[in-house]
């Protein structure tokens, strides 16, 4: 049967992600495993859309220390993804529910969608910034 413990309501957000909201349940921030920060380089393979997506969502994830190196495969999913949702879009083809699933499942994982940004507080001295990630 697997892990239950999340089975009813959402997951558990990442403590960086509930420290960048001001940790709004006022309860002590778990101590996570701290993987080694910083960006994963994007792969060679990623197509000209995904890499232009990496370039703009990488820098700022890192910016707010919200990677890590062991958090390549999850931005190639939704670079890879986004690629194929704007090649699609230029063919004209119809989209796929599917694929606009992953890439906002990806996005949500990532802390990219509106929703997350909306729960997200500026680092100090950075107040006035906008955090825009998902789309350009």
């Amino acid at each position: 049967m697997g892990n239950t413990s999340n089975r009813f309501g959402p997951k558990p957000a990442p403590t960086a992600l509930k420290a960048l909201a001001g940790n709004p349940g006022k309860r002590a921030l778990p101590v996570e495993p701290k993987p080694e920060t910083g960006a994963p380089p994007c792969p060679d393979w990623m197509p000209a859309e995904g890499r232009q997506q990496w370039e703009r969502v990488v820098p700022e994830l890192d910016r707010l220390k919200l990677l890590s190196k062991v958090d390549g495969a999850v931005l190639e999913a939704f670079c890879a993804t986004y690629a194929e949702f704007v090649q699609s879009v230029r063919r004209g083809e119809p989209l796929k529910a599917a694929m606009l699933g992953q890439m906002r499942f990806y996005a949500g994982e990532l802390g990219l969608t509106p929703a997350a940004r909306a729960r997200l507080a500026a680092p100090p001295g950075q107040e006035d910034e906008q955090i825009d990630l998902f789309f350009h």
